[in-house]
């Protein structure tokens, strides 16, 4: 008689989910800014009165955390591997950065494509031959995935293709140096420098109040305000040394979801009473409910800070991992399962397609005037539909293609 093989263990889709929710919304976010930033040809900008998906680009550290859990736990499967042990920190690092490089610069190149096909300056000047050449030659950085270090166009709104693959290129890039750390020396990376670094850091930003994403340019304590193109406020003239902000941003989502795949390690050992699952289940529901209406409406009835934001997002998504709870467990049924799986897949494709869709919508439309100002959801649901459908496609593509793995 046949021995009968392990079932696989099934993928924890409550975190799929939230990714998804998360890329649809900061579409909302972002459409809303375009609308705001169209301009009918005066200094003048259109907009209807609404706060529709606002703190949708607060909550964009949902990634972030969920990005360094996944690093430790790849890092943690290669450690059982003694030939890969044997080799360099640089050179496993440098091995699991190309693969991320492989799975997102493709993409990420579609993205600036569509970004100078569609965007303009406040989206509707007439771009000759030339500016198109300028555009692409000038971005050469961005296509390599070199946005968030500062090396991207300075050429303003102008030359603005796809602002928002800041985010993926801060990934790909704090990627190489966390995981190095880990390689390198897994304790003092994880027991020192991460928590000492995600402690001070988040505090420095809390206690200045400045904004923690890639719209400023952080110095040794001073952050600068803006007119180079590099969003925020350094100019020509700062003469100072710091780090665009989405590179700490990014380093600190990274660094939580690293702090967090101990943490969680530590509780899926512990037996949790039935109390001690209802008590999870009511805190994953207040702080999900929180999260959901502050990403979709802000600000709430609460006024919640950032800082309170990111807290929300750490314990949803560190509950959502831990899967001990009534919530996440009924998340993760089996009738649901393969859609969420995939809607989640599909999450940083959105991310990196919807920006260039919405632009396009809005000058298939027309000009945005005050006496024609577009109401928010008439851009909204027809970019998220087609960016949808869009980032299925691609997604079709690459599995066929770049990402197709070997047969056994």
């Amino acid at each position: 008689m046949e021995e009968k093989k392990p079932l696989k263990s099934t993928r924890n889709v409550a975190i799929e989910l939230w990714r998804f929710v998360i890329a649809v919304a900061i579409i909302g976010f972002h459409t809303g800014w375009i609308i705001a930033r169209s301009a009918d040809g005066s200094n003048g900008y259109w907009m209807e009165t609404s706060n529709w998906f606002f703190g949708a680009s607060e909550v964009l550290l949902i990634f972030t955390l969920t990005a360094g859990y996944f690093m430790v736990s790849h890092f943690k499967k290669r450690q059982k591997d003694p030939k890969y042990q044997e080799r360099s920190a640089s050179g496993r690092a440098w091995e699991y950065t190309l693969s991320r490089i492989k799975a997102l610069l493709p993409v990420l190149i579609i993205g600036y494509i569509l970004g100078v096909i569609i965007c303009t300056k406040y989206y509707y000047p007439a771009y000759t031959f030339q500016d198109i050449c300028d555009m692409t030659i000038n971005s050469a950085w961005e296509f390599l995935g070199f946005h968030a270090v500062g090396l991207r166009s300075t050429g303003g709104e102008f030359f603005n293709l796809n602002g928002p693959l800041w985010f993926i290129s801060a990934i790909i890039i704090v990627g190489y140096f966390l995981y190095w750390g880990l390689c390198k020396n897994e304790e003092k990376t994880t027991g020192f420098w991460a928590p000492l670094i995600f402690i001070f850091l988040s505090g420095w930003w809390c206690f200045t109040n400045t904004r923690a994403a890639q719209t400023a340019w952080s110095t040794f304590g001073l952050q600068t305000a803006s007119t180079n193109g590099m969003g925020g406020s350094a100019t020509d003239a700062t003469a100072t040394i710091g780090f665009n902000n989405g590179l700490l941003f990014v380093l600190l989502g990274l660094l939580g979801g690293m702090i967090l795949y101990y943490l969680i390690e530590r509780l899926k050992k512990r037996e949790f009473s039935k109390a001690g699952k209802v008590g999870l289940t009511i805190v994953n529901i207040a702080a999900s409910g929180l999260l959901l209406w502050y990403t979709i409406y802000q600000p709430t009835w609460f006024n919640l800070d950032r800082w309170t934001v990111s807290l929300l997002c750490i314990i949803v998504i560190g509950l959502a991992l831990l899967n001990k709870d009534g919530l996440t467990k009924l998340l993760n049924n089996g009738v649901t399962h393969s859609l969420l799986k995939y809607l989640g897949s599909i999450s940083l494709y959105i991310y990196m397609l919807h920006y260039p869709i919405a632009i396009l919508m809005l000058r298939a439309l027309g000009q945005n005037t005050a006496a024609t100002t577009y109401s928010f959801w008439k851009i909204f649901i027809p970019t998220v539909v087609i960016t949808i459908i869009f980032s299925m496609l691609i997604k079709l593509i690459m599995d066929a293609t770049i990402l197709k793995k070997k047969e056994a």
